[in-house]
């Protein structure tokens, strides 16, 4: 009887011993995932802006202005002004996602200066800011067609 007793005791010792070591070993919840679980717990994922098109203004050059963020990273104008004038140069690009958005549009004030902005372009509504190659700030905003 006192044989079982001294071998129950380790038992019990060793296999609490293996349920704990196997909870300490699990791996922790990944950092800075922050995704929505629709639980209100997070924010939403950052959406992709590949072929959505945006009829904006660039403070003290132009408004309004048509322009389509292209999935192969290019920005087509598709209007300018009062004009519907349209331009595709394979120098205004763009990158990023709804939530850090970089856009850079070239030959601005008939080839003076270029402009490179960046912001978020969430919820329909684009707000970048950024300075030009003439040393001036500047604004875009923009609503989604």
């Amino acid at each position: 009887m006192k044989t079982t007793k001294l071998i129950t005791v380790p038992a019990l010792a060793a296999a609490s011993l293996l349920a704990l070591t196997g909870c300490i070993q699990m791996p922790p919840a990944a950092p800075g995932n922050d995704t929505d679980t629709g639980n209100g717990s997070g924010s939403s994922a950052a959406e992709s802006l590949d072929d959505t098109s945006w009829t904006g203004a660039i403070d003290g050059v132009v408004a309004p202005f048509g322009f389509t963020l292209n999935a192969d990273g290019t920005v087509d104008i598709t209007t300018w002004g009062d004009s519907d004038a349209q331009y595709d140069f394979p120098q205004d690009v763009w990158e990023g996602d709804s939530s850090d958005l970089t856009v850079t549009i070239t030959g601005l004030e008939e080839g003076e200066f270029d402009l490179t902005v960046s912001g978020t372009a969430q919820d329909g509504r684009m707000d970048l800011s950024g300075e030009g190659t003439n040393g001036s700030s500047y604004t875009l905003t923009a609503t989604q067609d």
